[in-house]
């Protein structure tokens, strides 16, 4: 299935760590089994941030973001 997750960023900085982190996994193949991000698109302004994912399981993926997003975002997800 394919998921966009809208990020409303809270911590500029923490979330600049966060989006290395994650590409960094995704760049190694070690993002958790079934999931794979297709775009990272994030607003002019810093604010937010909207990502398309291929996810075998919605929870799968919010299990995964909103553990490596704590403190920096609050996330929303919407299977498209």
């Amino acid at each position: 299935m394919y998921v966009t997750v809208r990020h409303t960023i809270t911590n500029p900085q923490k979330w600049d760590q966060t989006t290395k982190h994650i590409m960094a996994l995704s760049d190694q193949d070690k993002l958790p089994q079934g999931l794979k991000g297709l775009m990272y698109l994030p607003s002019m302004d810093g604010r937010e941030a909207d990502c398309v994912w291929v996810a075998n399981s919605l929870e799968t993926l919010k299990v995964f973001l909103d553990r490596e997003t704590a403190g920096s975002a609050k996330n929303e997800y919407f299977q498209i």
